[in-house]
């Protein structure tokens, strides 16, 4: 058969000689990673530029207000025609025509992801990043970012929501710990395919039990509340209870625990992973049990916490703080600041992180005083 041409939704592409089945491996050197290398960076100058100047405006206006040649400013920088240097050559798109940006990322590279969200005053901010795909886990990766316009809603900074096959979906997001895992992994290792393989072996081992979206009220209240060990405790109970743990003990590297003391400070999973490898195979088969009786341990006292009364509204009225965190949860920062004065709120916060410490002890020992 001849070389003819194969069209996608966004791509032309010439059909190699031998076939797709002789170039496509399924991941470890399949026919995209063999087009030329494009330097991601310089391709998406263009975009980057003016995505800047665009969020360079917005805030100006946001901030200082302006009149209708702003708005044409703003309109200008929207339409204006970028070239990207991709795989086949130039592409021209703009930031007005979402279709053409996203064919010309493709252009450079497959995993580049752009967002668009619109915020209550109708202006855009946008994200641009890049994916790994793990068929094997529940999410995919985000491994680096490229553009996060400033008040772009990440209300959790471990999750964004990307468009994927024609739906909505969460991705893991570790791009914001990319710097950190490179310095990690030293000058000798690191490179880009470097801490791509190490963010990726975190999201498939670690990442992918320990973070899960209904986690978020809880680190929520964690952060804004700075209960540190009850942090740590929530993400050890799922790495535990959802984790493939034999697949981890033999995946577990130097690098891998260097990252949760350097990188990504959490103290409880570096302790769960070094006493993993030592684990025998009935240990580790026991330890889902002992995590849902401690999942369970936490909970309750994370109920109580949230059931402590304090004085809150314009009446002065004795009320459970549960009530005003859930009342106020796209405020909670504000919220935190002044509930963290009340003696109460100290006290019950305190006796939730002694829980939550005897929680990772028993964990982290490998279950061994547990019943």
């Amino acid at each position: 058969m001849g070389n003819r041409t194969t069209t996608t939704d966004t791509l032309t592409l010439p059909k190699p000689a031998g076939g797709w089945s002789s170039t496509f491996d399924y991941g470890a050197g399949d026919w995209w990673s063999r087009r030329p290398e494009v330097d991601r960076r310089k391709a998406l100058a263009p975009v980057l530029n003016q995505l800047q100047r665009l969020d360079a405006q917005r805030l100006r206006l946001e901030r200082e207000g302006g009149t209708v040649k702003d708005l044409a400013v703003l309109t200008r920088i929207l339409s204006e025609p970028l070239r990207v240097e991709g795989h086949y050559g130039p592409t021209t798109c703009s930031l007005r025509d979402p279709r053409a940006l996203r064919t010309a990322l493709l252009d450079v590279d497959y995993d580049l992801h752009h967002d668009v969200r619109q915020l209550p005053d109708l202006l855009p901010v946008y994200y641009v990043s890049r994916t790994r795909r793990d068929y094997w886990g529940e999410y995919s990766l985000v491994v680096e970012d490229f553009h996060l316009s400033p008040g772009y809603p990440l209300q959790d900074e471990r999750f964004v929501r990307l468009m994927d096959v024609g739906h909505e979906v969460y991705f893991l997001r570790l791009a914001h710990l990319r710097d950190a895992a490179r310095a990690v992994l030293g000058a000798a290792g690191s490179g880009e395919a470097a801490v791509d393989a190490l963010l990726y072996d975190l999201g498939r081992h670690v990442f992918q039990a320990a973070w899960h979206e209904d986690q978020r009220l809880g680190i929520l209240v964690a952060d804004h509340f700075r209960l540190t060990a009850f942090r740590q405790a929530i993400e050890l109970l799922y790495l535990c209870l959802s984790g493939e743990l034999c697949e981890l003990r033999h995946a577990i590297t130097p690098d891998m625990l260097r990252f949760f003391v350097e990188a990504y400070e959490q103290p409880a999973i570096r302790r769960f992973l070094e006493r993993l490898r030592d684990l025998d195979g009935a240990m580790i088969t026991d330890l889902p049990r002992q995590g849902r009786v401690l999942y369970k341990r936490l909970g309750h006292a994370f109920s109580r916490c949230l059931g402590t009364e304090v004085l809150w509204g314009f009446g002065r009225r004795m009320i459970p703080l549960w009530k005003v965190v859930y009342g106020n949860l796209t405020r909670l920062e504000a919220v935190s600041r002044q509930l963290r004065a009340d003696p109460r709120v100290v006290a019950a916060c305190d006796r939730l992180e002694q829980e939550a410490g005897a929680v990772i002890d028993e964990l982290a020992a490998g279950g061994a005083s547990m019943q």
